[in-house]
């Protein structure tokens, strides 16, 4: 895969708004130089106040196929387009990033915030096999939900999700403000995000103002640009939330998308004149349905040797008994073979650096045996360790499709 460019937006929305990196200390992130290239291959090169917003589910294909009820939005794209000309002007693309693999928030989010890939961050799905029960099982383990580790909730472990995951920040690289007194940026989303695992893991280094309802959030960016703050994060979750229990294509997820719009046009009126806006997402998402829900117990070339199941549906980690190279190769065999056209890429551990970037010693321990990753609108659950509410889901991600991985980058100014 090419480098995703959601890797790089953060930081270079850091440059743009008049701040500089200290050093990672790691090859994985990426350094001041390159941060202040994307800025200016981005058009940010001139210092303003910056409000980055970060849409958790809105993929480009999404936005793209609803435009018509998000006024402010494509006002947005317009102007993004205008500003940056060139091959493909005119497809919405010059508007656009991708994003990692997998294409699910845990993984995403932090490759944000530390511009680093999931290899290095560990951060490689929504749950993993937890450390407390692998890294190997024996024959005969049945998958089960006790297992996993959740990458978002950490509910139940006693590891520190900031120990898990190494590299600084952004925020913790952003060097102080002389003579402000004001922090050199702010985070802000739902009040239980302070100090969550996510945020230590990924989003670490900055204050965080909650604010639970939508419509408060861009109050308190225009008040953090005001008092000399010159970063603003914004954190939107609503859309991501309507499409996983409604499905992007349902009525609910529309609604949502109007909502959006409005706080969007309340944003860009409340802040100061000269403000950059900068609008993306995590990924984006698939609509599923019960036709296209493969259920490993059910099917014994899948379930055979598969001692536990962690990731997602869309993009599935495998573990195989002892954690044996030479059975994980007849595993992911057996399941390209299963699947054919239904799964996009199947392969081993080592095999999944190509998609996730080199595996730190954590990510070795915890990717699975074999890693799917499904086509189309396919999923893959097993009922051993996936709640009903997960398997039912209509709307899905995580897997490498143009709707799941390409996600908008609109640019705008007060």
């Amino acid at each position: 895969m090419s480098e995703p460019g959601l890797r790089g937006v953060l930081a270079a929305a850091a440059v743009g708004a008049g701040l500089s990196l200290s050093e990672a200390g790691t090859p994985a992130a990426l350094d001041q130089a390159r941060a202040r290239a994307l800025a200016r291959a981005w058009g940010m090169e001139e210092s303003a106040g910056t409000v980055l917003v970060l849409v958790d589910g809105l993929g480009m294909e999404l936005l793209g196929q609803r435009m018509g009820h998000a006024a402010t939005l494509r006002s947005w794209l317009a102007e993004t387009r205008a500003a940056r000309p060139g091959p493909g002007a005119g497809d919405g693309l010059e508007a656009a990033v991708s994003t990692c693999a997998p294409s699910t928030t845990a993984a995403a989010l932090t490759m944000l915030g530390t511009t680093a890939l999931p290899g290095a961050t560990a951060m490689v799905g929504y749950s993993v096999l937890s450390p407390q029960v692998g890294p190997v099982l024996p024959e005969g383990t049945t998958p089960h939900p006790d297992q996993l580790l959740s990458l978002i909730s950490w509910q139940g472990s006693a590891i520190d999700p900031g120990a898990w995951q190494p590299v600084p920040t952004v925020f913790e690289r952003l060097r102080a403000q002389d003579g402000t007194g004001a922090p050199a940026a702010v985070s802000i989303g739902p009040a239980r995000f302070a100090g969550s695992g996510l945020t230590v893991a990924g989003l670490r280094g900055t204050e965080h103002l909650g604010a639970d309802r939508l419509e408060a959030r861009p109050g308190l960016a225009a008040q953090a640009l005001r008092r000399g703050t010159p970063l603003v994060y914004l954190y939107v979750g609503e859309l991501d939330h309507t499409g996983h229990a409604h499905g992007w294509r349902s009525q609910e997820w529309l609604a949502q998308l109007e909502r959006l719009d409005a706080a969007m046009a309340e944003l860009r009126r409340r802040v100061p004149a000269g403000t950059r806006i900068i609008l993306t997402a995590d990924h984006g998402m698939v609509d599923t349905d019960a036709e296209h829900r493969i259920t490993i117990p059910a099917v014994g070339a899948l379930a055979r040797d598969v001692v536990a199941v962690a990731g997602e549906p869309r993009f599935t980690h495998l573990h195989v008994a002892d954690g044996d190279e030479d059975l994980a190769h007849q595993v992911a065999q057996r399941w390209r073979e299963e699947l054919g056209e239904r799964a996009a890429w199947v392969g081993t551990r080592r095999e999944a650096a190509a998609l996730l970037g080199p595996l730190n010693e954590r990510a070795l321990s915890v990717v699975g045996d074999v890693v799917v990753a499904m086509a189309g609108r396919w999923v893959v659950v097993d009922p051993r360790a996936h709640s009903p509410a997960a398997m039912a889901m209509p709307g899905v991600h995580g897997s490498l499709t143009p709707a799941e991985t390409l996600v908008p980058l609109l640019i705008t100014r007060t």
